[in-house]
């Protein structure tokens, strides 16, 4: 009868906004594109915004993605790179009122690398040569060679030991019940559809601001966008289309976020068309991004070349950016035998050379540049096709292109490694991101390089290797940076921008500061 009158009252909050009625002022309402099948870090560490109000790492990063202590007060790194020595808070509590300590972190870290787990965290601590409890407040941590990311990558979430050692961590019901040391506790998940949260009112930086927080799945950017205008939900980052139609609401503001997250068009290379090279790189000449960035952008993003464009690692090297030159793939093609037949299409052999566009159906964004892509490319020679379509009606490693999105405002090997590597093919990899089956000697060696050299001026030089690699034989072709416009009720304050990941990854950052005060 209590779980039977706990939903009714769930059910009637949701219906209450659906009517106009206002969300109560300890309650923020949050839309989001996409819920992850388990809420654990060691299962996707870099999607789900759910994350961050739950679970806690030993470094944070700051509204300026600047690395900061968060379960570690401090630390110290060997001059050979290869250990760290952390000092943790004393003032931790998980949710279940265990004081947290450095067996949690022995624990998670020895999980993550762990082979049977299939963790796609795995790659960031396959180097961990072991991890020892020193005191009952610190931690030493032995690599068995340099990994200059890792102090950003254990800004992962910790995991409680007492709750999970001596169990199956893929399928325990922690997945859907979890214990952290973060700011919010979960309280309901109703999958598909919410998750809801209370405040840790133990959180060692003090209780959150606002009480409960529900996180409403709206995979849809206008479906996300007509609830804020209705006042069904408090705050959703929206497709840059739809900023002029709140711009002048008297009760909604737009928040500007930069962020690392790009989009590009994948080649894949298990298809014949794109095993040669050329038609890649004309493809990359072909198009105008800039003029896709004007006008589809609306101004919130900028043109992309390469996948760390917006990192210390980037060159800017004109000589590895591809500009919009119709002559230039024109050639290319002519060199590979392609020519145009009397309707306008390169042709050879008989066949004209055209392929598939794919991008998600929610995704407004990525529709729109897939079609603008078709009618560009067409507009060349090259019958290109898009289509619009439910995750759940392809898949991405199978299909003949795809509009795709990666990007991390971190360190440069968290979206790179796992992507272009070779070694990281989904074909051969589970806990690979190489959806494009793309392989090159050159990038594989650079990418290794770089991620195990603690020389600031040496990896910068494999980073450059790797994009001069990525340009003479092109996974993709870069499109577009994306800022996210968020939009949210005008009641709320505390919000801070940082520079955001993947699909915006990050923006909830500081929910533990938002506040809604009746004006």
């Amino acid at each position: 009868m209590k779980n039977f009158f706990k939903i009714l009252i769930l059910g009637l909050l949701f219906l209450s906004t659906a009517f106009g009625a206002k969300i109560p002022q300890d309650t923020i309402i949050v839309g989001i594109e996409a819920e992850t099948p388990r809420i654990n870090p060691l299962y996707d560490e870099d999607h789900d915004p759910t994350l961050s109000l739950v679970f806690s790492g030993l470094t944070n990063h700051d509204e300026n993605s600047n690395l900061v202590p968060e379960l570690a007060t401090s630390w110290k790194v060997s001059e050979d790179g290869k250990v760290y020595e952390f000092v943790l808070r004393e003032d931790v509590l998980w949710h279940d009122g265990v004081k947290f300590g450095p067996e949690d972190v022995k624990f998670t870290i020895e999980a993550a690398k762990d082979g049977k787990l299939n963790a796609p965290a795995i790659s960031n601590y396959e180097m961990v040569k072991s991890v020892e409890v020193t005191s009952p407040n610190s931690v030493k941590i032995t690599l068995s060679e340099p990994f200059p990311p890792f102090l950003d990558t254990l800004s992962f979430g910790m995991l409680p030991k007492h709750i999970l050692e001596g169990k199956d961590i893929n399928s325990d019901e922690f997945n859907n019940k979890p214990v952290g040391t973060g700011a919010y506790k979960v309280t309901e998940w109703k999958k598909g559809e919410y998750i809801k949260f209370v405040a840790n009112d133990k959180f060692y930086k003090g209780a959150p601001k606002t009480k409960n927080i529900f996180l409403k799945v709206l995979a849809d950017a206008n479906i996300r966008l007509l609830q804020l205008k209705s006042g069904e939900i408090d705050a959703a980052l929206i497709d840059p289309s739809g900023v002029k139609s709140v711009e002048k609401s008297k009760t909604l503001k737009v928040l500007r976020f930069a962020s690392a997250d790009y989009r590009a068009l994948m080649f894949n290379m298990n298809d014949e068309l794109f095993k040669d090279k050329n038609i890649r790189k004309a493809i990359n000449y072909a198009v105008d991004k800039l003029s896709f960035v004007n006008v589809l952008l609306h101004g919130y993003g900028f043109e992309a070349h390469n996948p760390i464009q917006t990192s210390w690692a980037n060159s800017d090297d004109k000589e590895l950016m591809f500009a919009y030159d119709p002559k230039k793939a024109d050639e290319l093609l002519k060199q590979s035998g392609w020519s145009k037949n009397k309707k306008g299409f390169y042709e050879k052999g008989g066949k004209t050379l055209g392929f598939e566009i794919l991008a998600f159906n929610t995704d407004p964004f990525r529709v729109s540049l897939a079609k603008a892509l078709s009618s560009e490319l067409v507009k060349f020679g090259i019958d290109a096709k898009a289509y619009g379509k439910p995750k759940t009606a392809f898949e991405i490693s199978k299909v003949q292109s795809f509009v795709i999105g990666w990007g991390s405002p971190f360190d440069p090997d968290f979206h790179t490694y796992r992507i272009f590597g070779g070694f990281a093919d989904v074909d051969k990899n589970e806990n690979g991101w190489n959806y494009s089956h793309y392989s090159d000697e050159a990038v594989d060696k650079a990418l290794k390089s770089a991620r195990s050299t603690q020389n600031m001026d040496e990896r910068k030089k494999f980073y450059k290797e790797f994009l001069k690699a990525i340009h003479d034989n092109p996974p993709f072709v870069f499109m577009a940076y994306l800022d996210f416009p968020l939009v949210y009720n005008n009641e709320i304050s505390g919000i801070k921008t940082r520079n955001l990941g993947h699909h915006g990854a990050g923006f909830l950052w500081n929910i533990h500061e938002w506040q809604k005060q009746v004006k």
